[in-house]
């Protein structure tokens, strides 16, 4: 196996490895998955840089355009990584219609639903979340979510939104500190409150901006 094989090998494996693990961060994530992807990109840039210089010098023996071939596995390697990036920002990044949040203290539950008809709901701690995709339906301030059991924490695909008088503790996202709040909870297909103690404290409301 010659040295241009082997760096095309080389690069093909840390590439994968980082899309794949690139692609699972969208289903959940934990403490050390920043570092992880900090020693992969390092790692995976510096040796592309020392392939470029080594092609380069291949290059200029063999005036040969396939001289360069490893440096063009490696550029598609990047170019894919940037496309799966752009892609998960534009989803977890679009415009919020509603959103909630659950403080249980160590462990969190939040519902993001968004202007687009999909949603992400995470459930997870300071070690890592978990995250759930779909879509719903919203009429009034009744929501249909497309799935009825989710991490065993969503029990019901209806929702509620609703403005009462209740106790709540301060949830960890906007401090809010009042007995009166907007909230979701889960009902069943009679409009009855599942769980009175899973409420979800409204963070974000535009529906009135729409």
């Amino acid at each position: 196996m010659n040295t241009r094989t082997s760096r095309i090998i080389l690069l093909t494996i840390l590439g994968i490895f980082f899309a794949y693990k690139l692609v699972k961060s969208s289903e959940g994530d934990f403490l050390f998955d920043g570092f992880i992807f900090l020693i992969i990109g390092v790692v995976g840039l510096s040796f592309l840089i020392w392939t470029i210089f080594k092609d380069y010098k291949e290059y200029n023996l063999t005036k040969k355009l396939t001289s360069y071939f490893p440096t063009f596995t490696g550029l598609f390697f990047i170019g894919l990584i940037l496309c799966i990036n752009f892609y998960q920002d534009k989803k977890i990044n679009a415009k919020t219609l509603l959103s909630g949040f659950y403080d249980g203290g160590f462990n969190g539950f939040s519902i993001d639903l968004k202007e687009n008809g999909n949603y992400i709901i995470a459930n997870g701690s300071g070690l890592g979340q978990d995250y759930f995709y779909g879509t719903y339906t919203i009429k009034d301030s009744i929501i249909t979510l497309d799935k009825s059991q989710i991490d065993n924490v969503i029990t019901s695909n209806r929702l509620v939104v609703r403005n009462s008088q209740y106790f709540l503790p301060l949830d960890t996202v906007n401090k809010v500190d009042t007995t009166k709040a907007n909230y979701f909870t889960q009902i069943d297909n009679q409009g009855k409150e599942i769980n009175s103690e899973l409420r979800f404290r409204v963070t974000i409301d535009n529906r009135t901006k729409k």
